[in-house]
Parts: structure tokens; C-alpha cells; sequence
């Protein structure tokens, strides 16, 4: 008799998958972007731009701030 090999856990199949799984997957757990942009001449920095961003479902921000 053979064994079964051990089955990997995905979210879901790759054929499965839509953007819309997507989308709510990403607002259901939240997502945090971080970036920088610095803009200069001549080599001296004339203007730098932090950039963050928290993209998550309205309900599950109201409920961190609520604990």
C-alpha cells in the first residue's frame, strides 16, 4: 500500500482565485504601504516625501480602536 503524500494548505487553488478573493482577503487582514521619494538636482535633495498608507476594511479599523 502507498502512502499519500502530505498536502499542502493553500488559500486557495490558482484556478479558484479571482481579484475579488483577492481584494477581500487583503481587507479583511489589512495592509500597511511604507515608501519614500526624495527629488533632487544636481545631486542635493530639493524635496522628500514620506509616504504611508493603511488599506483595511472600515470595520476592522473601528474594532482595533474599540480594544
Amino acid at each position: 500500500m502507498r502512502k499519500n503524500a502530505p498536502r499542502r494548505r493553500t488559500l486557495a487553488r490558482p484556478s479558484e482565485s479571482t481579484l475579488g478573493d483577492l481584494v477581500d482577503h487583503v481587507l479583511n487582514k489589512g495592509v500597511v504601504l511604507t515608501g519614500e521619494i526624495v527629488l533632487g538636482l544636481a545631486g542635493i535633495d530639493l524635496v522628500y516625501l514620506r509616504l504611508q498608507a493603511v488599506l483595511a476594511a472600515a470595520d476592522r479599523i473601528q474594532g482595533a480602536r474599540r480594544r
